[in-house]
């Protein structure tokens, strides 16, 4: 048999991924302070995108200054610049690293005398690892080790979830997440026909303030994609002809000017004096690419007057949407959270099992996947079907060449009984290292980094009722085909090719032989994990690709003002669902050869350190923040270790039956069994709390007498009573029904009145939902009485405000008494005070006094100006200065005194006061389809010194369409420059 070659691959290996990552790192030094934009945009003050309070302070002086200043700073810190979602990131990335350590202070001292010592004498790592045992009572100490550390992790994932649902359910009751439209709404899908009405569902959940229903609107979307298509075809093709337009006049003599304007006969401010008619760009129509398509049409005058005509087509829609065929998904929105928590609680329970699919709350407008509202139950598990059924297809196909990866790793095994391959043993030790260390990795690196948009596609199109449902597909599928093929497939093959000498000669042996030659996959893995520790964390900071579209190709690619806006204020932002399988496998690995060849927890622990630190550098200081998964993926990957944990105690299992030790054999098969009973309780007891929270959580932190948190299961009996309460009230209810009052559009719609024209002047639709103030009683009186105004008065009230109590005695443990909103004291925030976005004497918009306001897109929200200003008590601490390690220490063994509801909810930076005041025009059709909202396109142009620009824009004014070419101009070199944001850009307010 070949010697082992892993000696040599790891001395390859290290010594060219170190050498890569430091020259990554050197660069990372050389760049940052003078790319800013690439290297910590977070920190830019000229960025519109990111809201105030999410802003960073620049990085501290100095090469490394950064890492001790973030290590330095407290959780709250973390969740306001990182989000909730890249907070649990480098929780999660936290948590496994240091398990990893523990497990190298636990097991290394133990397990590698244990293997190394009176064996069989291996070479290199093997002589580290459970092949090298020969002595069966050895292998007790294998079994106990992997109950104490299989233990400790199983005790972990069940402390952590513990915390996530206590922290879950504390951010439910701030003010941010109470006030939330999102918090107030439950979306059903998928009803029986019987119940697919307004009437039915107000009947059943009373004191729902309004139900919307989905609508087959696929004309309409189809239109408005066409209108988006022809407005950003005309977009750059009119700025294409502005910027050709100052070429032409720029640095040019004035013998050459008056050539060009013929003497004085051309207009200067005229586009046919520049782009004569015939030159201008075009394009073809229909959807064939390039030839194949059809008629060849001018841009600028087609799309001018096309969009013109699609605005009308797409008004009338707008206004009479409600007619269209009623989609079997309905959402459900509630004065408050207390209602619609009441409301998610008991769907089940009243609406029964067969007559919906699914039950969803906290979800805004812009997450739902509005496609997918029409599925039936039938069509959206054949749509999941055909995804899972194409998904397992990937994997088995996928493997074969990931298979070739894994011999790779293990070539100089084959040599002997493959002659073409026989070269490879004349070859110099450090090239059969990179052969065998470097090759292989970074081919199975290549190979996983094709998969995951291909996953998100099919997540998309299996039926996923949200983006988040989206990203917990993808994230389910991405690990479960990384674990398929970088662990099984890699260890079966790598295996196999360092016995196939001996399986050939005793076949009847092979298993034997395959258990005993196991170990030695760990040799990739430990090079797989210097590639991941060194270059991996490295590249991450470095930031190549933004660096190169930043500095290259945006320069090349961007010639309009929209383009380079974009490019400059747009932040590049992870999708969870995709990182965190990345890690997660890496964990698996660790964990499945902790025992086995337990050497691979010093480069795992190394390797998810360096991780560590640059995802706390990019996550506070580049990346933006994505949709918002309120940390969902933390306790997906919790779970998902347990694959780890099954993957490792099974392998030990065969490797006690071919060893045949009967003892640690019976012993490894208690654990497994005990493994699996603690999985199913934590699934049973944790995961019917993560979108539920206890209504006697939310009365306790408003500060209601005679509430407390339900801590001793978290609200679990207490979710479950409320479901059986709710189906009695509505058995009981006699009337089963409620009486509101009549809109306008419920009279339309019974033809009682008539149907006018539902377009505003400015070619905006009319509310297919009529406020309350415009209710009309079932009499026919025009003036409403006081109590039906009182009735139906849509302007939200806070359930949630900045001195809500969280105690009986009515202290708040959320803000403490003296740290409310307080009066601006600083210039910058005098400045957003002057910019008040309502009348000092209107009072219909009013926040909490002192509150910075900012207009956004459905209404107005008011920051804690703490939060804005980064002041110190922005961020509490993390423990209590009473807390002495011995106590932290126990307190670890019992999570019910670590994590208690009034702590974790006073540990939340201030950032969670901020309150929202929606616009009851957005209330009112919040959850429909986003083309009944879509306003008409607003095109923007770079200003020109000639006045080319102004007589486009009188131009398509003509034609209905509208043009702006505001705070933009071309600088001396005739480039384009913004110097504001688009005229139709607006700042995001949380739904």
């Amino acid at each position: 048999m070949a010697d082992s070659s892993s000696t040599s691959a790891f001395i390859s290996t290290l010594i060219i991924y170190g050498l890569t990552a430091v020259v990554f790192v050197w660069l990372f030094l050389l760049l940052r302070p003078k790319n800013r934009r690439v290297y910590e945009p977070r920190s830019l003050k000229d960025i519109q995108t990111i809201p105030e309070e999410e802003r960073t302070e620049p990085v501290p002086e100095g090469y490394f200054g950064w890492v001790e200043y973030l290590l330095s700073k407290p959780h709250s810190f973390l969740i306001q610049h990182t989000s909730v979602d890249g907070y649990f990131l480098l929780r999660y990335i936290g948590i496994v690293g240091s398990l990893s350590f523990v497990g190298c202070l636990l097991l290394l001292p133990i397990l590698l005398p244990v293997n190394a010592t009176n064996g069989n004498n291996l070479q290199g790592f093997e002589l580290l690892s459970f092949s090298n045992v020969t002595n069966k009572n050895r292998f007790y100490a294998h079994v106990f080790l992997s109950w104490i550390f299989f233990g400790l992790f199983t005790y972990v994932i069940y402390k952590e979830l513990y915390y996530y649902v206590v922290f879950r359910h504390a951010m439910q009751t701030t003010p941010l997440y109470d006030g939330l439209l999102s918090s107030r709404t439950v979306i059903v899908t998928e009803l029986h026909k019987s119940i697919a009405q307004e009437g039915e569902m107000q009947m059943r959940f009373p004191k729902a303030s309004n139900v919307a229903f989905a609508y087959d609107l696929s004309d309409l979307q189809e239109l408005c994609k066409e209108r988006a298509k022809n407005a950003a075809k005309y977009e750059a093709a009119l700025n294409k002809v502005l910027n050709k337009c100052v070429k032409m006049t720029r640095n040019k003599t004035q013998k050459q000017l008056d050539k060009l304007y013929n003497n004085g006969t051309k207009p200067k401010d005229d586009l046919e004096t520049y782009v004569p008619h015939k030159k201008r760009p075009k394009h073809r129509l229909g959807k064939l690419p390039l030839c194949l398509g059809g008629k060849k049409v001018n841009t600028l005058s087609y799309s001018s007057k096309r969009i013109g005509e699609l605005n009308e087509e797409i008004h009338e829609k707008q206004a009479d949407w409600a007619s269209n065929d009623r989609q079997p998904a309905c959402f459900i929105q509630f004065e408050t959270q207390l209602e619609a928590q009441r409301c998610y609680q008991s769907v089940e329970a009243i609406l029964g099992k067969k007559n919906f699919g699914k039950r969803l709350i906290g979800y805004s407008p812009e997450d739902v996947n509005w496609g997918s509202m029409r599925l039936s139950s039938k069509e959206r598990h054949s749509r999941r079907a055909v995804a899972n059924t194409i998904m397992v297809l990937l994997i088995i196909f996928w493997a074969f060449p990931v298979a070739v990866v894994g011999i790779i790793s293990n070539v100089n095994f084959l040599t002997d009984k493959v002659p073409f391959l026989r070269f490879i043993n004349n070859m110099p030790t450090f090239l059969m290292g990179v052969i065998t260390g470097l090759l292989p990795t970074i081919a199975l690196v290549v190979l996983m980094s094709l998969v995951p948009p291909f996953i998100v596609m099919l997540g998309k199109l299996s039926g996923c009722v949200t983006r988040q449902e989206t990203d917990l597909y993808s994230q389910a599928w991405y690990y479960a085909f990384a674990v398929i093929q970088i662990f099984l497939v890699v260890t079966a093959t790598s295996s196999a090719s360092s016995t196939v000498d001996s399986i050939i000669d005793r076949p009847r042996s092979a298993m034997t032989l395959l258990a005993n030659n196991l170990p030695k996959a760990s040799n990739f893995y430990i090079m797989y994990f210097i590639l991941k520790g060194l270059t991996g964390p490295t590249w991450t900071i470095l930031q190549a690709v933004n660096l190169l579209l930043s500095k290259v190709l945006g320069r090349v690619l961007d010639s309009t003002p929209r383009q380079k806006w974009n490019r400059y204020n747009t932040l590049a932002t992870p999708r969870m669902g995709i990182v965190y399988p990345g890690i997660e496998i890496l964990v698996c690995i660790y964990i499945c050869y902790s025992i086995i060849a337990p050497i691979l927890l010093f480069f795992s622990t190394v390797m998810l350190t360096l991780l560590y630190v640059a995802y706390l550098y990019n996550l506070n200081y580049v990346f933006g923040f994505s949709f918002d998964l309120k940390g969902r993926n933390y306790p997906r990957a919790l779970f998902q270790i347990f694959v780890g944990i099954y993957l490792s105690e099974v392998c030990l299992l065969g490797l006690f039956i071919m060893a045949k030790t009967w003892g640690p054999l019976v012993l490894e098969v208690f654990w497994i069994v005990v493994t699996a009973l603690a999985h199913i309780y934590m699934k049973r007891k944790f995961i019917p709390l993560f979108d539920a929270v206890p209504l006697s959580a939310i009365r306790h932190a408003r500060g209601e007498p005679g509430y407390s948190y339900p801590t001793s299961d978290l609200g679990l009996q207490e979710i479950k009573d409320i479901a059986d309460e709710m189906k009695g009230k509505y058995e009981q209810d006699n009337t089963h029904g409620i009486l509101t009052p009549v809109t306008k559009d419920d009279l339309k719609k019974a033809n009682l009145i008539p149907d006018n024209d539902g377009s505003s002047e400015n070619g905006t639709p009319s509310n297919p939902f009529e406020s309350g103030s415009e209710r009309a009683s079932l009499s026919g009186s025009n003036a409403e009485s006081d109590s039906i105004k009182k009735l139906n008065d849509t302007v939200i009230k806070k359930s949630s405000t900045l001195s809500s109590s969280t105690k009986d005695n009515n202290e708040s443990t959320f803000v403490p008494e003296g740290e409310k909103f307080r009066k601006f004291h600083y210039s910058d925030v005098e400045a957003l005070r002057n910019k008040r976005p309502y009348d000092e004497d209107d009072h219909s918009k009013h926040g909490p006094e002192g509150a910075v306001p900012v207009n956004a897109d459905a209404g107005v929200i008011y920051s804690d100006p703490a939060a804005v200003m980064k002041e110190p008590q922005a961020f509490p601490p993390d423990v209590l200065e009473t807390n002495t390690w011995t106590r932290r220490i126990l307190q670890f063994f019992n999570p019910r005194r670590s994590y208690p509801f009034d702590s974790v909810r006073m540990r939340f930076p201030l950032v969670f006061n901020t309150s929202i005041e929606y616009d009851e025009e957005y209330l009112s059709s919040a959850y429909t389809d986003p083309c009944v909202r879509e306003k008409d396109p607003i095109v923007w142009c770079c200003k020109d010194p000639l006045g080319v620009s102004k007589q486009q824009i009188q131009e398509a004014r003509s034609n209905g369409l509208d043009v702006r070419d505001d705070f933009t101009r071309y600088d001396e070199k005739g480039k384009v420059i913004f110097t504001y944001n688009p005229p139709d850009y607006e700042p995001e307010a949380k739904k």
